[in-house]
């Protein structure tokens, strides 16, 4: 749970930070405090959706095409890189603004925990937002990869925030357009890149999530049997028999 008084403000101040990539010129609070806001928006926006959805609770269910599996796993992917691997809650994780953290995260072996968390997503989110007011060195700021992958989610939950709203004004679901997909494919392809440099698989941030390679993949495979059929309806063998 994070209590925050000016979300609007602080929220639009943090995708600016992050488009622009100067986390480090803030001073620590501010840093901690637009840390957290970008972390909640992301949380937000992953599940693709204008009516209310647990925090963090995602999956497959949400999506109703693998493409937009793949749009949500995207933007919550940025989180699980920016985390260790293996940690685990010792209790409820509460923060408010900037100031720190009432609990605290182990790694390595697994404790007693007090509360379910139901994505790795979401236990990357509440280790970020618990880590950042007591260590700005949490997460590698000054790292260019890290800093273009920020950069680049911040674009990427302004395009689905204003997809989503499109879709609310609607009143049903619309297909990404070209630019909007860019956005996304680009935040894939740095954070392969993250990964690589990190020297581990690309994460899983909860059950069932798709990239977009795997998305493209199978949704161009009905076009791709269809073409195949033409094709060999309108071969010159076929025809003469």
């Amino acid at each position: 749970m994070h209590r925050e008084r000016d979300p609007v403000t602080i929220t639009a101040a943090a995708l600016a930070t992050a488009k622009n990539g100067i986390w480090l010129k803030l001073d620590a609070r501010t840093l901690a405090r637009q840390f957290r806001a970008f972390v909640l928006l992301s949380l937000q926006t992953a599940p693709l959706s204008h009516t209310p959805v647990p925090l963090g609770e995602l999956g497959p269910h949400l999506y109703s095409t693998q493409e937009r599996n793949a749009a949500g796993s995207a933007i919550a992917r940025t989180l699980v890189l920016l985390a260790p691997p293996k940690i685990r809650p010792t209790a409820d994780v509460i923060t408010e603004e900037d100031a720190p953290t009432q609990m605290a995260f182990e790694t390595g072996a697994a404790p007693v925990l007090i509360v379910l968390l139901v994505s790795a997503c979401a236990l990357a989110a509440a280790y970020l937002g618990s880590v950042i007011a007591e260590a700005v060195y949490g997460v590698r700021f000054d790292d260019e990869i890290t800093k273009r992958m920020l950069s680049t989610q911040a674009k990427a939950v302004e395009v689905l925030a204003l997809h989503v709203e499109r879709e609310r004004i609607a009143g049903h679901e619309l297909p990404f357009d070209d630019n909007e997909r860019a956005v996304l494919l680009e935040l894939e392809r740095i954070q392969r890149e993250l990964a690589t440099a990190q020297r581990r698989p690309l994460p899983t941030p909860f059950d069932g999530a798709t990239e977009f390679v795997r998305a493209a993949t199978s949704s161009l495979l009905p076009m791709a049997l269809i073409a195949l059929v033409a094709f060999l309806i309108l071969s010159p063998s076929n025809r003469r028999s």
